[in-house]
């Protein structure tokens, strides 16, 4: 049970999970309407013939998949009145979020019961109004507005955590530039067609065996090694057939050459290569480790370096973030071993919030930061799909062959690149980009499933199929299903320690036949959390070829090895990042061509380069709002009212309507008008709710005007748009460390 008081900092720090995935390949456009930035402010103000309503921000006292209950306080103003009647209205409704677009749609909004307490003889009158007011569409509301009022309701409390496992990969430490590439399990030996050699097919990169050597392409160049674990060297001299074979399966798409694109700054000699047949991940410096202090702490930062590497200067050892796990040794060359974030130096959650490498906060258990992704990995991206439309062929290699999955009834299709279950011998269900379809048997025919069987979500983590359970089913009507997934089903989940990790840890093997079937993974990619005053949270994967830019984009994590040839769909996007890479000095923006949730004529259509700005600064230097803590300044007491027409009332739970006067004081609505409400015995605990309320609003305020001035928020006539959206195209390309992998492609 956390303190109140994270709960109140987690307000004040509150920002984004910028996870985005195409909610369904047959998802519907979202579409806002004309909905601006400046439409989404609050209060809402709607005239009827004679009376005026004003509505608040909601307060949100439930948020479970797509349903949100909430309460909120309404003004109605009759006209020649000189202030309105307020009240407070509970509602319950469904709310379609898209995190892209930083738009949730309220629709089928139930008012289920208010509370006018200075006219309480027309309590029904008001609720029939109001209740047309709502009846005549959905409403448009800003994510970050929600966003941050849901921090008070305990998110962090209700997480579903994860019994994930730790043990530490392979690390290889480099002071060089270096490219990793996993094999998938041991190499597997398939003659390629037509040629005197052998390709190994548990890897997206291509190494052929020819005469007793093994080549793999990379770079641009052939690197050439007698054993495929290494040495690999680059060569000049390479067997006549490598070209052939390369221009073929590159063609085919069936292997990823690891080729920088145009424009890359590469290093001036060629990078060294690791490849691994187990689990790994680079660590790299810009030449011997350059050892900092951090200011305030007993930690040194090795500043050229990509990674999160610290000194512990009183246990003389070193610290490695790693897929938001920490990893302990007294070398950069290991040994290493798996630490708790509970038994971390009292050190590492001193680190300042400004501070280039604050986005280590993120997995310091307690902290704000660490807490404000546990929140954002709780809301779910949700969608409509449309029944008629949807379709979903799943093919195998060769006839259905089904295993059990442990400690359930369960078995699953070990032979096809899409998720198979059989619940039972008429019911096998399929998940496919974030829609759950059913049939009655394993080769079809494919249906949308309107509902889920419990059994399902017992899936346990040891599954290499647990990421489906992150996906769900919220309702249906004759032509729609309403559906969602929260990013567990993109491979983040919640640690015993409660802070966000990537992956399960644990190690899938893949199925290897005809073709090449690879599951979930945790390391490889150098999966990473940002978080700094700036660009907020974000959650992304790095280069481990590190000569300037993003590269090879990361196809995963559903499905990293499907190397079936009919394979459609299994891309995932991660948009959003945007860091700073010490071996060029200058910040990498990350561009994606595909607008969010766009789906039209059976393909995600394209709308041009669009950047993607991660998040505007929550805090700028010397922005004297904020403390050197990065908590909020308390405003300069003030001696005039509050206007009637900001976004200042606040329904109480008791029914009563509050709102805070400048000079620093609660008032309540009272049939005398507004009183200061502290001096009431038993207002200690509203106050408390209140003030967490308040600052909540100031956040999501503050988040809201950020996004409102970086564009992000969809205009009439471009319902796919926002410039710091994405959910894209499920083939497109998107930044990510493929290079880490060997850039994997589908």
């Amino acid at each position: 049970m956390r303190k109140p008081s994270v709960i109140t900092s987690i307000l004040i720090l509150l920002l984004t999970l910028t996870l985005v995935l195409p909610p369904g390949l047959y998802a519907q456009t979202m579409t806002t309407g004309s909905q601006t930035g400046q439409e989404l402010t609050w209060p809402r103000v709607h005239h009827e013939p004679g009376l005026t309503i004003f509505i608040y921000q909601p307060q949100i006292e439930q948020w479970k998949g797509d349903r949100i209950e909430a309460r909120m306080a309404v003004g109605m103003q009759q006209t020649g009145a000189k202030s309105p009647v307020y009240g407070v209205v509970w509602m319950s409704a469904r709310a379609d979020v898209d995190k892209a677009a930083r738009i949730v749609m309220i629709r089928d909004t139930a008012l289920t019961k208010a509370s006018f307490p200075t006219e309480p003889t027309k309590e029904g009158g008001y609720l029939s109004v109001l209740r047309k007011y709502f009846s005549k569409g959905p409403k448009a509301v800003a994510l970050d507005h929600l966003e941050a009022d849901f921090a008070i309701s305990q998110a962090v409390k209700q997480a579903q955590v994860v019994a994930v496992k730790n043990t530490p990969p392979r690390i290889i430490f480099s002071s060089t530039p270096a490219l990793l590439v996993l094999i998938d399990g041991p190499p597997v030996l398939r003659p390629v067609k037509g040629q005197q050699a052998e390709r190994i097919i548990n890897t997206n990169a291509l190494i052929v065996k020819i005469g007793g050597r093994f080549y793999l392409s990379a770079m641009n160049d052939w690197y050439q090694a007698s054993q495929v674990e290494g040495p690999w060297s680059m060569t000049t001299s390479v067997p006549a057939s490598l070209e052939p074979i390369k221009r073929s399966l590159a063609e085919n798409g069936q292997v990823d050459l690891l080729e920088p694109p145009p424009d890359a700054a590469l290093p001036p000699s060629p990078p060294a290569v690791y490849v691994s047949t187990v689990p790994a991940e680079v660590i790299q410096t810009d030449g011997q480790p350059q050892l900092v202090p951090i200011e305030g702490t007993g930690l040194l930062q090795v500043k050229n370096s990509d990674n999160i590497i610290f000194m512990d200067v009183n246990s003389n050892s070193y610290y490695v973030l790693i897929s938001g796990r920490w990893f302990q040794s007294k070398s950069l060359n290991g040994p290493w071993s798996f630490v708790s974030g509970k038994n971390l130096p009292a050190d590492f959650a001193k680190i300042p919030p400004d501070h280039p490498r604050a986005n280590a906060l993120v997995s310091v258990p307690g902290t704000p930061q660490a807490d404000e992704a546990v929140i954002a990995n709780s809301i779910p991206q949700t969608s409509t799909v449309d029944r008629r439309g949807a379709s979903l062929e799943v093919t195998y290699d060769g006839p259905p062959r089904f295993e059990p999955i442990e400690d359930t009834p369960l078995q699953y299709a070990v032979n096809s690149p899409v998720p198979v279950i059989r619940v039972d011998p008429q019911s096998y269900y399929s998940v496919q980009n974030g829609v759950w379809f059913v049939a009655p048997s394993p080769t079809g025919p494919w249906s949308v499933a309107t509902d889920v069987p419990a059994v399902i979500y017992s899936i346990p983590p040891s599954s290499p199929l647990y990421y489906v359970t992150y996906v769900r089913v919220y309702g249906s009507t004759g032509d729609d299903v309403y559906v969602g997934y929260t990013p567990g089903y993109l491979g983040t989940v919640v640690s015993p320690d409660d802070t966000v990790v990537y992956g399960t840890g644990y190690d899938y093997p893949p199925y290897i036949g005809t073709d090449w079937i690879g599951w979930p993974c945790t390391y490889g990619w150098n999966a990473g959390f940002e978080w700094d005053l700036y660009g907020g949270f974000a959650f992304g994967f790095a280069a481990a070829a590190i000569w300037g830019a993003w590269w090879n984009p990361w196809w995963g994590p559903i499905g990293w090895g499907w190397h079936h040839r009919h394979r459609p769909y299994t891309h995932v996007n991660l948009n959003r990042v945007n860091i700073y890479h010490n071996w060029d000095r200058r910040a990498v923006t990350v561009t994606h061509p595909y607008r969010s949730n766009e789906y039209r004529n059976g393909r995600w259509t394209q709308a041009g380069g669009t950047t993607f700005n991660p998040y505007s600064a929550r805090q700028r230097t010397g922005d004297r709002s904020w403390d050197a803590n990065a908590r909020r300044v308390a405003p300069r007491p003030a001696t005039r009212a509050p206007s009637t027409t900001t976004n200042n009332i606040y329904g109480g739970r008791n029914g009563h309507v509050y709102r805070y006067n400048p000079s620093g004081y609660w008032e309540r609505n009272t049939p005398s008008g507004w009183q200061n409400a502290e001096r009431a015995g038993g207002f200690q605990s509203q106050s408390r709710e209140l003030n967490q309320e308040r600052n909540g609003r100031i956040m999501g305020q503050q988040m809201f005007n950020n996004s409102r001035s970086s564009g992000s928020f969809r205009s009439s006539g471009s319902p796919g748009g926002g410039v710091r959206g994405g959910g894209g195209n499920p083939g497109g390309a998107v930044h990510g460390g493929g290079g880490t992998r060997g850039g994997i492609r589908r």
